[in-house]
C-alpha cells in the first residue's frame, strides 16, 4: 500500500509533514461555507468524520514527497458546468471546490488552470470531448485531467484518446475518497481508464433511491417503512404490498402509486447485471437475455405498467412519447409529487435534494431488495448523473497528474462530503432523523455498471440502445423480449469490439 510505503519513507527522512488544514493558521477554517438556506432548516453539529485526519496525514505525506513548483495543473471541465472555482462565490459547492484547489496549490506549489470547454456546441459535454481529441491528435499537453458523462467517455475511447490509468501508482484505489472495486466493475479489457469517487462532487448525487411523500402514506395508513428499510425486510414485495392501499388512480383524481421506476434500477435491486466478463477482462453482454431479467420484467410490467398505479409517459420508448406535463399537468415528477399525487418516487439523491425546494414533507428510502434472500441493498447509480474522470494521452506530466488526482479525490471526501452530503443532503434536505440513517444505507451501497459506457447509441440526453429497451421493459409486457435483446446484445457487443480495437495496444503492454 502506498500509505505504508510513503510513512516509512517519511520516518527515514525524518520529514515533518506539512499540512494546510482548517483553523491551523489563524485564518478562518477552509470547511467554514455560507450554506444556502432559502428551503429552512439547520446546518447540523456533526463529530468530525475520523477519516479527514487520516486524509490530512495522507495529503502531508504527498506533499511532502512531491513538489510541482513552476509548473501548472490544467482541468478541463464541460461546457455545462465549471472544473472548478477561482475564487469563493458563497455558494456551499462552489465554494468547496475552491477550497480545494487552493489546497492543492498550497501544498504541492503548483498552479492551477481551470479550462472550462465554452464551445458553440449545443450537445452538453461534447465540447470537452472536442479539444480532448485534437489535444490528443495534435499532442501539445494542454489538459493535465477532465471529466464528462459516460457516453462521452465512450467517445474517447473509441477515439483512442484516454491514458491507461492501471500504473498509476499513487493514486490509490484502497482509499476510501475511491469508489470501491472499480477494476471489477468499470475495467476493460482488466485496465482502468476512468475513475469514480469523491473526485467529482456529483459522486454524492447519483445514487438511486425511493422517496415516499409522507402525507399520502398517513392518508393511507401506511407506517413502518423506515423500520422495514433498517432491519432489511424492504422488498419490491414488501412496497407493492403497502401501496396497494391506495386506490388504482384510473381517472387521475388521486395519486399514483409509483412513478419513475427503471428497468435497469430493479434490474440491479434483485442482483442481475447484464454486463459480464470474459477471461481477459473485457466485458460483454450474453447473447441471450437471461431467464430471471424475463421474470422480473413479466413480473413488474404488469405493475409498473399499469397507468392507473403508476405515473409515467412511456418515454423510453421514442413511438409513445408524450411529454410528463402534457399527459399530468405538472411540468416534472418532483412536481407532482410534491403536490401529493405520487405516493413513491424512484429518483437518485440529487433529485431527491431538490425536493427541498418544494413544500413536501417527504424521506428518504433505499431501492428495495429483490427478496428478503439478499443480504445488502443494491443502489444502482444512474447512468445521467455519473461522472467519469479521466486523463487525456497527450497529457504533459503522468506523474504530476497520478499525484493531483489522489489528492483531489482525498480533498474532495473532505470537502465534498461535509458539503454536499453531511450538510445540503443530509442536513438541509431530509425532512426527519431516519432519512439521514436510510442515506447512509444508499451511500453506502452503491453500484455502477460497465453498460453505461459501452453501450451503444446513446447521447447526452438519452440511454444506449440496451439500456433504453430494458428500462422500459418494467412498463411493457416481456412478449418479444427474447428477439428484442439478442438483436441490441449483438449491436452492443461490436461496439465494445471496437472499444477493445482501440485500445488493445494498452491493454497488450
Amino acid at each position: 500500500m502506498l500509505k505504508k510505503i510513503l510513512a516509512l519513507l517519511l520516518v527515514i527522512l525524518m520529514v515533518v509533514p506539512a499540512i494546510v488544514s482548517c483553523g491551523d493558521s489563524g485564518e478562518e477554517p477552509k470547511n467554514t461555507i455560507n450554506y444556502d438556506t432559502e428551503a429552512g432548516g439547520e446546518d447540523e453539529e456533526t463529530e468530525e468524520d475520523p477519516l479527514i485526519a487520516e486524509i490530512d496525514e495522507h495529503m502531508g505525506e504527498l506533499s511532502s514527497l512531491f513538489s510541482f513548483k513552476g509548473k501548472t495543473f490544467t482541468w478541463l471541465g464541460p461546457s455545462w458546468q465549471a472544473p472548478e472555482k477561482d475564487e469563493e462565490t458563497g455558494d456551499a459547492e462552489d465554494d468547496a471546490m475552491y477550497f480545494r484547489q487552493r489546497d492543492i496549490e498550497d501544498m504541492f506549489g503548483l498552479e492551477w488552470v481551470n479550462n472550462k470547454a465554452e464551445m458553440v456546441v449545443d450537445d452538453g459535454d461534447s465540447a470537452t470531448i472536442e479539444l480532448i481529441k485534437q489535444d490528443v491528435m495534435a499532442g501539445t499537453g494542454a489538459y493535465d485531467a477532465s471529466y464528462a458523462g459516460n457516453m462521452h467517455t465512450q467517445q474517447l475511447l473509441i477515439n483512442d484518446c484516454l491514458m491507461n490509468l492501471t500504473d498509476f501508482s499513487t493514486v490509490d484505489l484502497d482509499g476510501e475518497w475511491w469508489q470501491q472495486d472499480l477494476k471489477g466493475t468499470l475495467s476493460i479489457g482488466g485496465e482502468l481508464y476512468f475513475l469514480q469517487g469523491s473526485i467529482v462532487s456529483s459522486y454524492y448525487q447519483d445514487a438511486q433511491c425511493i422517496v415516499f411523500n409522507k402525507d399520502v402514506a398517513e392518508d393511507y395508513g401506511i407506517e413502518g417503512l423506515y423500520d422495514l428499510a433498517r432491519d432489511g425486510e424492504w422488498t419490491f414485495d414488501k412496497m407493492i404490498e403497502l401501496a396497494n392501499t391506495v386506490p388504482e388512480n384510473a381517472n387521475g383524481a388521486g395519486a399514483y402509486r409509483y412513478s419513475g421506476i427503471n428497468g435497469y434500477t430493479v434490474v440491479h435491486a434483485h442482483g442481475y447485471s447484464i454486463t459480464e466478463f470474459d477471461e481477459g477482462g473485457n466485458p460483454y453482454v450474453p447473447d441471450t437475455v437471461p431467464q430471471t431479467i424475463v421474470d422480473i420484467a413479466d413480473k413488474y410490467s404488469v405493475i409498473f405498467g399499469d397507468e392507473s398505479q403508476t405515473a409515467h409517459t412511456k418515454w423510453y420508448s421514442t413511438s409513445n412519447y408524450e411529454t410528463f406535463e402534457e399527459k399530468y399537468g405538472y411540468k416534472n415528477e418532483a412536481e407532482m409529487f410534491a403536490d401529493g399525487k405520487i405516493l413513491f418516487l424512484m429518483t437518485n439523491t440529487g433529485g431527491g435534494a431538490e425536493l427541498r425546494t418544494h413544500d413536501v414533507n417527504f424521506g428518504f428510502l433505499p431501492i428495495p431488495k429483490g427478496s428478503n434472500a439478499q443480504e445488502d441493498y443494491i443502489s444502482y447509480v444512474e447512468p445521467w448523473s455519473a461522472i467519469n474522470v479521466f486523463v487525456p494521452k497527450s497529457a504533459k506530466d503522468p506523474q504530476m497528474t497520478d499525484v493531483i488526482l489522489e489528492a483531489m479525490a482525498a480533498l474532495g471526501y473532505k470537502y465534498f462530503k461535509s458539503t454536499c452530503y453531511d450538510n445540503m443532503l443530509k442536513s438541509r434536505t431530509v425532512k426527519d432523523m431516519e432519512s439521514k440513517e436510510m442515506l447512509d444505507i444508499i451511500f453506502n451501497t452503491k453500484r455502477y455498471d460497465i453498460i453505461n459506457i459501452v453501450d451503444k447509441g446513446a447521447s447526452v440526453y438519452g440511454d444506449g440502445e440496451l439500456m433504453n429497451w430494458l428500462n422500459g421493459s418494467v412498463q411493457e409486457t416481456s412478449a418479444g423480449m427474447v428477439s428484442k435483446y439478442f438483436i441490441k446484445s449483438k449491436i452492443v457487443n461490436s461496439n465494445i469490439k471496437t472499444i477493445l480495437g482501440n485500445i488493445q495496444a494498452d491493454i497488450n503492454n
